[in-house]
């Protein structure tokens, strides 16, 4: 029998919305409908307001006194998720926590990623996703940082052996830049590989879409698809049973 305590609560941790406009509708969508999926408390929080993690932390009470599953929803497990988060935690009260396999890091969300391409390409006359040039954007870094980087091209390459064809990148912060990419791969599919819908997704890269009539479909963040709330109750309830043991 494991001596670890139990998971009493879920803290969804997200970087939140940068832009003049917070826009972390996306974010609360995800923890509302895991919390219908668990039967735990759930709440979230966003780093850009620091605020909502000691909302969150008063909103959990006594629940955030024993031990929080903190899933990161995140693309890759870099500064924000090793350095910021475990600051912020342990800033707004939350004393013992779980920290859980970032969003973008887990296998299920190539399976996800599959599924709805192959849901799109479907729609066009029964076509397969390597019908189509599907470019792929991703954050990226630039100050250096590869995490983001990386997991996008792990991501995509996967995705190929998969058999969906070439999945194009383009970068918000480094090369190649997601203008150029859309010059260069001229796509047809534009996935967002963003945990939510905020500046980029909504502003930067929607901009490109609406200029270019030809794109036949675009999924501006997959952390906005329903299926989302069951794969972080899924990696919530694999935590459960490995502490209990």
């Amino acid at each position: 029998m494991s001596l670890d305590p139990p998971i009493t609560a879920v803290l969804l941790a997200a970087h939140g919305d940068g832009g003049d406009w917070k826009r972390n509708d996306s974010v609360r969508a995800v923890a509302e409908r895991l919390a219908r999926r668990l039967d735990l408390p759930v709440d979230w929080a966003v780093l850009k307001e620091p605020e909502t993690f000691a909302a969150a932390r008063t909103r959990l009470g006594a629940a955030a006194e024993g031990t929080v599953a903190v899933y990161p929803f995140f693309m890759a497990d870099g500064y924000f998720v090793r350095e910021r988060l475990p600051q912020r935690l342990a800033a707004s009260g939350f004393a013992t926590v779980e920290r859980l396999t970032p969003f973008g890091l887990d296998p299920r969300l190539v399976d996800l990623i599959e599924h709805r391409l192959r849901a799109v390409a479907a729609l066009q006359d029964g076509r397969v996703p390597a019908d189509f040039r599907i470019l792929m954007v991703a954050h990226g870094s630039g100050t250096g940082q590869p995490a983001s980087r990386q997991r996008a091209e792990a991501v995509a390459a996967e995705l190929g052996w998969r058999g969906l064809g070439s999945i194009h990148l383009g970068f918000i912060e480094e090369a190649p830049f997601v203008g150029e990419a859309f010059a260069a791969v001229d796509p047809e599919i534009v996935l967002g590989f963003f945990a939510s819908e905020g500046t980029h997704a909504l502003d930067d890269v929607a901009t490109l879409v609406a200029e270019r009539p030809g794109i036949l479909h675009h999924v501006a963040a997959i952390g906005t698809d329903l299926e989302v709330a069951d794969l972080v109750a899924q990696a919530v309830e694999d935590c459960i049973s490995r502490k209990a043991g």
